[in-house]
């Protein structure tokens, strides 16, 4: 069984916390098997993966960035990212147990000890395209590049006063560490209803602040138009002010965090989850397939 994360020019923070998660939670459950993919962080529950693998399921999601999935006999969904992705799918809502980057403190030591920090995620394809180390600079607050390494950006988030984020993933950490936050509306719409399923799981409800384009790919990448209300093109040096007093204002916003007890059911739930899977060695897996509708989860309840 291969650890499947999705990875395209660059790295994504979200897609490569499963590095440090599966292995810590899952020790000795990977042997690089082609045959087998396990799906844990990200939104990859689409067409994107060979019909004739097997496929795992722990946590992922629905994201629409490729058509659904036929969910036959060589899907096992242990759990899914939320109830929306349960729903998109045609699985039993109460498969929606969260996203797994929430069991991150369970699996890895991590240094939580505040710098005082307004750190600022956007979102990777926001980082590529924008011109956001400036804004920020700006602003007054710290870029947290989304394309550096994992365990970087865990522990730069941990020490956050606030962190404002674009990343979706982002956001589920600091708010798994209890760092208060303040979600960015993403610039591209497509990235925009993943949050919905994930916030359902924790019980709280986003309230977005909005950024506008740092630089003029960042306008072509959301279709925007370019000119001002008299005609003239919009001038770099603007563009990015313009970001950097959004920017300003954002960090002004009052955070949020997930209710407590709300959170921990999550986890809980998850766990229980992760000790079903230990009870499905790898090598067992292919005889223990299911349809869509039935998850050895349900099968084999916990306690």
């Amino acid at each position: 069984m291969i650890l499947y994360r999705w990875r395209g020019e660059t790295t994504n923070f979200g897609d490569e916390l499963n590095t440090l998660l599966w292995p810590a939670l899952l020790p000795g459950f990977f042997d690089d098997d082609p045959a087998t993919r396990f799906l844990g962080i990200g939104s990859v529950l689409d067409r994107r993966h060979p019909a004739e693998v097997r496929k795992l399921v722990a946590g992922a999601a629905y994201g629409g960035y490729e058509g659904k999935p036929a969910l036959d006999a060589t899907w096992t969904v242990h759990w899914v990212r939320g109830p929306r992705t349960a729903a998109t799918l045609g699985l039993p809502r109460d498969l929606g147990l969260g996203d797994p980057a929430v069991l991150l403190p369970h699996a890895i030591a991590i240094d939580a000890e505040t710098n005082g920090d307004i750190g600022f995620m956007p979102h990777f394809e926001t980082a590529a395209r924008g011109a956001w180390q400036r804004a920020a600079a700006l602003a007054g607050v710290t870029l947290i590049d989304p394309r550096a390494g994992p365990l970087e950006i865990l522990v730069r988030i941990a020490r956050c006063r606030v962190l404002l984020s674009e990343a979706l993933h982002g956001i589920i950490v600091a708010d798994t560490l209890r760092v208060p936050w303040v979600p960015i509306r993403p610039l591209a719409r497509i990235h925009r209803a993943k949050w919905r399923d994930w916030a359902e799981t924790v019980e709280v409800r986003p309230r977005f602040a909005v950024l506008p384009p740092s630089t003029v790919p960042e306008w072509l990448a959301a279709k925007a138009a370019f000119t001002t209300r008299h005609g003239a093109t919009i001038a770099a040096h603007r563009l990015i002010d313009q970001a950097a007093r959004a920017l300003e204002r954002a960090a002004r916003t009052e955070p949020q965090l997930s209710p407590d007890a709300a959170l921990q059911r999550c986890q809980s739930r998850q766990l229980e989850a992760v000790a079903a899977l230990r009870r499905y060695p790898p090598m067992n897996h292919r005889s223990c397939l299911r349809t869509r509708h039935v998850s050895p989860y349900e099968l084999q309840p916990i306690g």
